[in-house]
């Protein structure tokens, strides 16, 4: 079967990145550039990855560059440090895996991987939500959820490993800019919480991103590739 075709753009540090790319290499075609323009110059992909880790800045203004001339191609960022604006599908902050990567790469790419039945049910892990019916069903039990409630755990189910910052979050689900007052979001947060967590007071699901907003840790890959990533494979000097 043809592997996807995937851009990716990282400027070498001189380090041995081998570690790094392998995996990569085992699931898409992987053609590596060193800057955004080189990265427009190529034919369609089928995703691009913006590793802003071997970059002298966090790549904000290339990560928007790529998304305006190829707004249909999934990006995905790496970052130094979470906080950053970016236009991308997905962004990751170091330590992570390399599973965790290249599941949301295969996620992007095949939305429809999502599970959907003519009730339209989302899984992720153990977790299923009911989105016609509006109920969450964990480990056989079911809750019945508010239309917000429901929205909220929708975007965490169909972006699973990534942390959502709190202004999407707020325009996701309330359509609304408004920021200074964000106790709605942290009282249905603390509900999901009550619900998932073993001990809500310890999330290990749930997690809370310090100054970004949450991402929900649920493994939803089969446990291969797991080669973690840390800052030091890349240049550092941002």
């Amino acid at each position: 079967m043809t592997k996807p075709n995937l851009i990716l753009v990282e400027r070498k540090s001189g380090r041995d990145t081998e570690s790094y790319l392998t995996p990569l290499k085992r699931h898409f075609e992987v053609i590596c550039v060193s800057s955004g323009k080189q990265a427009l110059e190529q034919s369609m992909p089928d995703a691009i990855v913006l590793n802003a880790l071997s970059l002298h800045s966090p790549g904000a203004r290339i990560a928007r560059q790529l998304k305006v001339r190829m707004p249909s191609v999934p990006l995905i960022h790496l970052l130094l440090r979470s906080g950053e604006e970016s236009p991308a599908d997905a962004v990751f902050c170091p330590p992570f895996t390399s599973r965790k990567l290249i599941s949301a790469i295969k996620r992007l790419l095949r939305p429809a991987e999502t599970v959907t039945t003519p009730e339209s049910v989302l899984r992720c892990g153990h977790v299923t939500l009911n989105l016609s019916r509006r109920v969450l069903i964990i480990d056989g039990h079911e809750t019945a959820l508010t239309p917000k409630l429901a929205a909220l755990v929708e975007a965490f189910l169909r972006h699973p490993g990534e942390t959502l910052d709190r202004r999407w979050l707020m325009k996701r689900v309330w359509n609304t800019d408004y920021m200074e007052d964000t106790r709605t979001l942290d009282v249905h947060v603390r509900w999901f919480r009550r619900v998932i967590e073993p001990n809500p007071n310890q999330p290990c699901y749930l997690k809370t991103v310090r100054g970004v907003g949450y991402r929900l840790d649920i493994d939803v890959s089969p446990p291969d590739d797991d080669q973690v990533i840390e800052p030091a494979f890349a240049a550092l000097e941002l």
